[in-house]
């Protein structure tokens, strides 16, 4: 393994390798997800497939509250006990809905007020973390674009989510919401990469797999605290001589 330079730190993510991707963790919420629609289909003849589902989740959350003993682990098994138990005494399928609209409420949000004057772009935060030296004024650019894309796409994504809770069979709301609405985004992080290629090729070239990884390390490894805002960058270059 070749040295690190003299200047380098080699505890600090932003000046290591690109971060390798993480195919254990993607491949198991993939299998989870496509489990909350399959396994429940299955089972329809004999139970509620709402109802399935609900404890399909809350059992999930259970095995990670033991994996990680967390607060927040234990206060979302409590909620997911509190859905199934909604689910099963109103009999309303619809309910089940809640944590996928609750999801794209979050990413959408924190997506979207990245945007906001005087802040960083999330996904130039997270470039910023693992390829600082590909960072420049074009790159930053085309990044804020990219953040308000992906921003309507998980708006877009809600909104589908809810219309079809509200009046389309439970399983296509299920296909969509544990299946398709994941073959969207890999389509998204695809078609971009496609796009930057052939379009923007003085662009960095990082492939979805490589931003995925990247994704996943900034929200594990501290990126929040450790990218600072785009007003403090832009302070710090223009203090510069």
């Amino acid at each position: 393994m070749p040295a690190s330079p003299p200047h380098a730190n080699a505890a600090d993510p932003r000046t290591a390798a690109p971060p390798r991707v993480p195919l254990l963790p993607v491949l198991l919420v993939l299998t989870v997800s496509v489990s909350l629609h399959v396994v429940p289909q299955w089972l329809k003849a004999w139970i509620d497939p709402a109802w399935t589902m609900a404890a399909l989740m809350l059992l999930d959350a259970l095995i990670i509250a033991v994996l990680v003993r967390s607060q927040g682990a234990l206060r979302t098994v409590l909620l997911l006990a509190g859905l199934l138990a909604l689910v099963v005494l109103t009999r309303q399928q619809s309910f089940v809905a809640l944590p996928s609209l609750v999801m794209y409420v979050a990413l959408t949000s924190v997506f979207g007020l990245s945007l906001r004057a005087g802040a960083e772009p999330l996904i130039a935060r997270i470039a910023r973390f693992s390829y600082p030296a590909d960072m420049s004024p074009t790159f930053e650019r085309y990044l804020r674009r990219l953040t308000a894309a992906w921003t309507l796409l998980f708006a877009v994504l809600g909104c589908i989510t809810v219309v079809l809770a509200l009046v389309a069979p439970f399983a296509w709301w299920s296909l969509f919401a544990n299946v398709l609405s994941w073959a969207v985004m890999a389509a998204m992080f695809t078609g971009e990469w496609l796009m930057r290629r052939l379009l923007l090729p003085h662009l960095p070239a990082h492939t979805p797999l490589q931003t995925i990884g990247s994704t996943i390390v900034f929200a594990a490894g501290g990126g929040w605290s450790a990218v600072p805002p785009r007003t403090a960058v832009a302070q710090g270059a223009d203090a510069q001589p």
